[in-house]
């Protein structure tokens, strides 16, 4: 068996190189974001790049837009996901052991999968729009309620649904068995009734998980691409497409916004996550650190 500091040995040279490449990415893209980019005479270190992103009422439109559908999306997946791991915890038998185990498929699956499936299904000229229309239930396809590439983005919040639901469930569940059943039958023996004793014992000692699971279904939302690339409006784009769209203008006066606007992306989504780790902490089980 290898030693600590043998595999410390043989994992530093990846490190090294990883470390390296991802750091001066980042040092460059924040030099140029500052307006030092040689290649089209530019060598002053400014803050104008960041002002004018912060000042185009398109970027913050967009950045509300995508924040909006990130956050609520991540909210509707942790408190789905919650209930049906607090089910598939509470109620032991054939049915929810199955049901467990399918939730679980999702997670192994990308989400260019969810997106084509959605496309094949529930486009107007999809499979089910068709299905209804040969059962005689609605006359054309268009009837179809749009739900892909829809001003709503309700096709977007579908696949972030799918996916990441089993994602909480599998995280919340982890802990719940780990929690000992003594707390709930000492609770109710003391008049607890159920409700009560999920708010004040079973929610706390999860807490510190589902926050854990909240944050990395945001940061992930709302900086992915290949969903509302593929299944948004262009009238209701997202950020990573905005700013996409701009990139691909090829116009290299633009470079040093286009680095602005993804630094921007990146620093509140940190610092977004920072927020809730704190909000985590001062919640019930948060300053014990959930379960030990």
């Amino acid at each position: 068996m290898r030693t600590k500091p043998r595999l410390v040995l043989l994992l530093l040279p990846f490190s090294l190189f990883m470390a390296l490449f991802f750091f001066s990415a980042i040092l460059k893209s924040l030099w140029t974001s500052l307006g030092y980019y040689p290649l089209i005479g530019l060598h002053r270190l400014s803050l104008t790049y960041y002002t004018a992103a912060l000042q185009d009422t398109a970027f913050l439109r967009t950045f509300m837009r995508t924040f909006t559908l990130a956050f609520s999306s991540t909210f509707l997946a942790c408190l789905i996901g919650l209930g049906l791991a607090f089910l598939f915890s509470q109620q032991h038998n054939r049915w929810t052991r199955l049901m467990f185990k399918l939730s679980q498929l999702p997670v192994m699956l990308p989400h260019i999968f969810v997106v084509l499936a959605l496309l094949q299904l529930l486009s107007q000229t999809g499979l089910i729009p068709r299905l209804l229309q040969r059962l005689g239930l609605i006359d054309q396809s268009a009837q179809f309620p749009l739900l892909v590439n829809d001003p709503g983005q309700i096709g977007i919040l579908l696949t972030y649904l799918w996916k990441e639901v089993p994602f909480v469930i599998v995280t919340v569940t982890l802990v719940l068995r780990q929690i000992d059943l003594r707390y709930q039958k000492v609770a109710l023996n003391l008049g607890a009734n159920r409700w009560q004793t999920f708010w004040h014992i079973l929610l706390p000692l999860v807490q510190p998980a589902l926050f854990n699971a909240f944050i990395i279904i945001f940061s992930f939302t709302f900086g992915s691409y290949e969903v509302p690339y593929l299944l948004g409006n262009q009238q209701a784009e997202l950020l990573p497409v905005y700013i996409y769209n701009l990139y691909v203008q090829h116009d290299l006066t633009q470079i040093p916004l286009l680095m602005s606007l993804n630094l921007l992306l990146s620093v509140f989504t940190i610092a977004f996550a920072g927020l809730l780790l704190q909000v985590s902490r001062w919640l019930p089980g948060g300053r014990t650190g959930g379960l030990r």
